[in-house]
C-alpha cells in the first residue's frame, strides 16, 4: 500500500473524531444548560425533593435567599434525610449478612446495644438543653 493511503484514512480518521467530539461538546453543553437553569425540573431533581426534600430552585427565588436560616435547616433536614436512608439500607444490609451467618438471636442483640449507645448522648444532649431552658425560663 501506498504510505499517501494511509496519511488520507488517518486524516479522514481524525475529521470523523473532530466531528464526533464537537457534536459531543454541543450535547453535554445542552444538557448543562438545561440542568443548571433555575427553576429546571428534570426528573431526578424532582425525585431528590420527593424523597429527601431537597430545595429546587425557582426563578422568584432572590439572590439573597439561598443562605437565610430557612434555608439552611432546610439543607440540615435534607441531609439528615439522606444519611438515615442510607443508615437504613446499609444496617439492613449487614443485618441480613449476619443473620445469614450468625442467626437471629446475634443480631437483635447487636441492633439493642447500638440503639442504647446511640441513643444515649442524645439523650443527655436533650436533658441538658432542656433543662438549661427551663432555668433561663425560670429566672425571668
Amino acid at each position: 500500500m501506498h504510505p499517501s493511503f494511509h496519511e488520507q484514512m488517518s486524516k479522514q480518521r481524525i475529521e470523523a473524531l473532530q466531528r464526533e467530539a464537537t457534536v459531543m461538546q454541543r450535547v453535554n453543553h445542552a444538557n448543562s444548560n438545561l440542568n443548571n437553569t433555575t427553576g429546571g425540573h428534570s426528573f431526578p431533581r424532582i425525585l431528590w425533593y420527593v424523597l429527601f426534600g431537597l430545595h429546587i430552585p425557582t426563578s422568584s427565588q432572590k439572590q439573597g435567599e439561598e443562605y437565610s436560616i430557612g434555608r439552611l435547616q432546610a439543607n440540615l433536614n435534607t441531609i439528615a434525610r439522606v444519611i438515615g436512608l442510607v443508615a437504613l439500607g446499609l444496617g439492613l444490609l449487614i443485618g441480613g449478612f449476619l443473620y445469614s451467618n450468625l442467626g437471629l438471636v446475634p443480631v437483635v442483640l447487636l441492633a439493642g446495644i447500638i440503639l442504647v449507645v446511640v441513643s444515649f448522648p442524645i439523650l443527655l444532649r436533650s436533658m441538658s438543653l432542656l433543662s438549661k431552658h427551663y432555668q433561663v425560663t425560670s429566672h425571668r
